[in-house]
Formats: structure tokens, sequence, C-alpha cells
């Protein structure tokens, strides 16, 4: 009986192969030496080859687009781009806004999404293949506020997005979060403005009169501010008013106490003009703007860094307009020959801790995220306090510290589920350099300008500015090395336990 080709025959079980002769051996052992000499020859001629030529690498083309629902992609794309405006309204940086709006297009599915952040204006694209027409939405960003609950908000709702919510659903959330109210009113924000420049008088070694004329300057400025807020009048004018009016407040302070109307005994209004300046710049995105920098988005970086330069500018305009218009009634605010003054540690802890707390309260954070910035702030000086003291100097000092409060900000804010941003912001509040800046403009329009020019006023400006960088740039690093420390994993569990 024949079986077909395609059958195996089983083994007779009692078949053996007949031995191999001797020269059959011989010539099968050198065959197989030869060959596993040529095996080898190959494997170090690659080996040798491939230590001057690179690898190929992959094509790196993206994923295809699978096509689900025309209406449901504009939906997706549309709540993505309005909660990426939100996140970039509130000074976040171009890296933490384009990977939010891709962990939300990625959640429903779209993989083949393109974004693209600017300083004003956010695009999203979404590319249908080869012969297929790309949909693209754009939104342009005009507000700038601080309301860190809305952040935090936001946040957990792009984990509970992640974790399968409905676009529908997650539309409507993000309605309720922006319709919802701010946490607090507006009276207990001028007020939080005023102990902010109370805490700044306080970590200078101020008396308790010099601390009460900052908190009503600080209030002023702020009420002040508000209402040409209301008014559309540009950031520019405003920033100069604020710096207007807490110069008025010291120099009508020093006017009562020169003409004995009122005894203000050791009164220094230096440190009220200082203490409104750090009011005044706490609200500038001047950490988003070094982030930026420092992952590569150079034209909004350069743009956030014009921004505060120009807000700044404002504040200076108005600062300089209030001391001359004080010599033009006879009342000058005399700049210190020495250092400015700055109070024991235990002051200064204390004062940044009174900063931070304003600073969050202020910025409309929840109550868990302000004793955070609390614990922040006070954590913050004491680093500072600690690099001085090893010889470090004071822009190196504000590096080191505004370093250390970055990384432990973002450990801090993926363990207690709160807003990074809010965190590493108000760890470096207390040690922006207010006094500094103002001491450099008195010596620009004091006595020191009539007696050595101009470079005195200049120098010192430029430490400020100094100071600054390093605080920004310090905040950015500390970022940047806690970035690798997150994983999705626990990116999910954190978002779960909101």
């Amino acid at each position: 009986m024949s079986t077909p080709h395609d059958e195996q025959v089983p083994p007779d079980p009692g078949f053996e192969p007949a031995p191999m002769s001797p020269e059959s051996a011989r010539e099968y052992e050198q065959f197989m030496r030869a060959t596993t000499e040529e095996r080898t020859r190959r494997g170090w001629r690659d080996r040798a080859k491939s230590a001057f030529r690179e690898r190929p690498r992959s094509s790196g083309q993206t994923q295809e687009y699978v096509p689900i629902d025309p209406a449901h992609d504009q939906r997706v794309l549309d709540l993505a781009l309005r909660m990426a405006e939100m996140l970039l309204t509130v000074g976040a940086s171009v890296h933490d806004v384009t990977l939010t709006t891709l962990r939300i297009v990625r959640a429903y599915g779209l993989t083949t999404v393109h974004v693209d952040v600017t300083f004003d204006s956010i695009a999203v694209t979404l590319h249908r293949g080869h012969d297929q027409e790309p949909l693209t939405m754009v939104r342009v960003v005009n507000a700038r506020t601080s309301d860190y609950t809305r952040l935090q908000r936001l946040q957990a709702l792009v984990g509970q997005i992640e974790e399968g919510l409905d676009v529908q659903v997650a539309r409507e959330r993000y309605l309720d979060i922006i319709r919802a109210g701010h946490p607090y009113r507006r009276w207990i924000v001028l007020g939080s403005n005023g102990v902010l420049a109370a805490g700044v008088c306080l970590l200078l070694g101020a008396s308790p009169v010099i601390m009460a004329l900052a908190f009503v300057a600080a209030v002023g400025a702020s009420w002040l501010q508000r209402g040409l807020d209301r008014a559309s009048l540009p950031t520019f004018f405003k920033q100069m008013a604020g710096g207007f009016t807490v110069t008025a407040v010291a120099i009508l302070a020093t006017g009562l106490d020169k003409y004995g109307i009122v005894d203000l005994a050791g009164l220094k209004p230096s440190l009220v003009v200082a203490a409104g300046i750090v009011m005044m710049l706490a609200g500038l995105s001047v950490v988003g703007a070094a982030q930026d920098a420092l992952d590569g988005s150079y034209i909004t970086a350069g743009a956030r860094t014009y921004e505060v330069a120009i807000l700044t500018l404002g504040i200076v305009v108005g600062i300089m307009l209030g001391l001359y218009a004080g010599q033009a009634v006879g009342i000058d605010i005399n700049v210190e020959t020495t250092v400015t003054s700055i109070g024991t540690g235990s002051e200064q802890v204390i004062g940044s801790v009174l900063v931070a707390a304003a600073f969050g309260v202020g910025s409309y954070a929840g109550p868990r995220t302000v004793l955070a910035c609390t614990a922040l702030g006070g954590f913050g000086m004491a680093c500072y306090l600690v690099a001085n003291f090893v010889g470090l100097g004071p822009v190196t000092a504000a590096a080191v510290s505004a370093m250390v409060s970055g990384v432990v900000s973002q450990v801090a804010a993926r363990r207690l589920v709160l807003p990074a941003l809010a965190l590493s912001t108000a760890a470096i509040v207390p040690l922006m350099p207010g006094s500094v800046v103002f001491r450099g403009l008195l010596e620009l329009v004091g006595p020191t300008y009539e007696q050595q020019g101009i470079l005195p006023g200049v120098e010192t400006i430029l430490s400020a500015a100094a100071i600054g960088l390093a605080l920004a740039a310090g905040v950015s690093l500390g970022t940047w090395v806690a970035r690798p420390l997150k994983g999705k994993a626990f990116a999910r569990r954190r978002q779960s336990r909101v």
C-alpha cells in the first residue's frame, strides 16, 4: 500500500542507521570545523562594522488613523483644546500643556494628533491619513489668571478621562469647573495680599508699625488694580498704578513722621515699597518662562520673559513717579548706605511662612494646597539660610534653595494630589528680591545718583535680576530632575485618589 508524500511515516523502531566510515567521519568533521570558522569570521567582521557604522533606526512613522466618527473627533479635540487653554492661562509650561493635551486625545483613541503651543494660542491638528484633510482647531489665550483650585480640578478630570469617562460627560464636568466660583471672596484675597506684604516686612526685620503700613499699601494697590482691571486697562498701567500706590503710602507716612503729625519711631519706608514690589511680582509667570527655556520652547519662553520684563518695568515706572512726586513736595526716601536690613533666622522663616500662605490664598488655592504652600515657604527659606550660611552667596544660595524646593514640590504634589505649580511658586516668592530692586531705584533717583552717577543703581538692579533668574532656573531644574520619577502606574493611582 503506497503512502502519500505529504504524510509522515513513523520510524521503524527496529531501524538503526549504518555506522559512518572513517573517511566520511573525517570529511564531516572538516566540514563542521570550516563552517564554525566561517561563522566566527563573519561575527568578528560584523562586530567591526558595528563599531563604525550606526545601526539602522526605526522608520519613526506615527500610528495610523483609525476612523471612528468625525463628530466624535471634533468633540474630543474641542475638549482637549479648552482644557489646554485653562492650563496655559494659569501659567503652566508648554511641556505640561502639550502632555496633558496628548493624554486626553489618546484616551479617546486619537493617536495621530500634533499640538502646537505658543504664548497666546494653542493649535491641535488631527491627521486623518494622506488622502483626507486634517482636522485643525485653534484657540487664542487672552486672559491671565491664577486659580489653582481650578487647575487641581482640571488635573483630576484628566485622570478620570484616562479611566474611561465619556467625552460628553467630561465636557459637562469641564463646564461645571469653569462656571464654579472662586473658593474665596474678593475681600479675603485683598487681605491675603496685605498679609503677604506684612510677611515680607517681617522677614526683613521690620517693626509692627512698618508691617501695618505695608498691609495698608498692599491692600490699596490690589484694590486699585482690581478696579482698573474691570475698566479693561492694560496690565502695564495696572502695575504702574500699583507701584505708585505703595510708594505714595510710604511717602505719606514719611511726611507724617517728618512734620511731627504722627510719631512713627524707627520708620523705614523703603521696606513698605519693597513689600509691595514682592506682592506684585508674585503673580508673574517667572517659573513657566524658565521651564519653557529649559524644555526648548524658546519662542514661548522669550514671550513670557518679555511679559515679565514689561510688567516689572511698569512697577519700576510707578515707583519712580512716586519718588519724583515725593521730591516735588519736599519728602525724600533716603537710601541706606548699608545692605538692606534682614531679620533674624526665626523672623525670616516665620515671614516666609506668612508670605507663602498668603500667596496660596491670593491664588485661589484650596485649603490643603495652602497648607502645603505654607510648609514649602518655610522649607525654602530654611534651605536658603543654610546655603547662605556655608558661604554660597545670595545668588547661588537662591538657586540651590529653589532647586531643592522644586524637587520637593513635585514629589509632594504627586503624593498629596496637589498642583505642583502652586507649591514651587510659593516656595520662591519669599526669596524674590523686592528690597534689592527698590534699593537700586533709590540709587538711581536719590542722592547716590548725584554723587556717584548711574553705575551703583544699575549694578544693584542687575544683582536683583540675577537673583530672580537664579530662582526661576533653580525651580525649573528641580522640576526637570523630578520628572523621571513619574510613572504611569503611579500617576493613575494618584488620580484615582481624587
